[in-house]
Parts: structure tokens; sequence; C-alpha cells
């Protein structure tokens, strides 16, 4: 059992097997310093890949009916302490009720979001409003911002 505060789990191979509702649990008995500190190396990459990964489950179907978008989404921090200054991305489609990660287009996506790993991860688990994020200026979104505004209604954040 992890005690509050401490990230252990995030060094563990287990992360990829956390079910929903225990990854929301422990990423908010996790301090948010604690978190940014985990979230770099080899610990950042598999958390990414594993959010990414499970996004399409996420999705509500229903919700996303006739929303169609690509979405990209921007983490910062991805070149350490060498280049802080680079990021991963990670393109989603929205369309037909579905989600898929997609490869980079050619054509710029309808919607830009930017954020931290930590801050994803808090937002990913329900932990933290996205709209809260924008406001702390801790998410940046730009494109349409119409579409942009419906995506926290489309995904389940955090355990059902």
């Amino acid at each position: 059992m992890t005690d509050r505060g401490s990230a252990g789990w995030l060094e563990s191979d287990g992360l990829t097997a956390l079910d929903a509702s225990e990854l929301a649990r422990l990423v908010d008995r996790t301090s948010e310093r604690e978190l940014r500190h985990r979230l770099i190396g080899g610990v950042r990459e598999v958390a990414l890949r594993e959010i990414f990964r499970r996004m399409p489950e996420y999705l509500r179907p229903a919700r996303a009916a006739g929303f169609d978008a690509v979405i990209i989404w921007q983490i910062t921090g991805a070149g350490g302490a060498g280049r802080p200054d680079s990021i991963d991305e990670y393109w989603l489609r929205v369309h037909d009720g579905r989600c898929t990660l997609v490869s980079p287009r050619p054509t710029p996506p309808d919607i830009w979001i930017r954020t931290d790993p930590a801050t994803l991860l808090r937002i990913v688990t329900g932990n933290e409003d996205p709209v809260l994020a924008v406001l702390k200026q801790r998410l940046s979104v730009r494109g349409d911002l119409a579409l942009a505004a419906r995506l926290p209604k489309l995904f389940s954040a955090g355990p059902l």
C-alpha cells in the first residue's frame, strides 16, 4: 500500500496493470511535487504511453456522436534536464463515436492541447478539472475552442 505523498507505484512495472479506479486513487494520494519529480525519464514514457493507449476506452460513444476532430496532445518536458523545452506529441481522432491514435498528418489538427505529464495524469484520472487547469495556466488549448469545450463531456475521467 502506498502512503499519501509517495509515488512508489510509479516506479513499479505494475503501472500498466492498474485499473482506472486504483490509478485515480493513487494519483489523488500523491503530492503534486512527487508526481512531477517521478514523471521524468522512463517512467514518464511508460505513463504517457499507457494514458494514450487507454484513451479510446474512456470515450463515451453516445456523447461523441456527430463529433469529428483531430486532436494533438503536446506533453512538455520530453527532453529532461538537457532539453526541457522538448515535447512529445500524441495525435487522436474522434470520429463516428470512436477514438483512435493516428499518425501525425500534413494538415493541422482541429485542437491543440499542451500540458505537462503530471497535469495530464491528474486530468485523465479525474483529480483535476481541465477548465481549472486552463485558468491556472497548466493547460493550454488552441484551435477550434467550441470543439475543445466538448471534450470533457466526451471522455469519462477517472473511475465511472
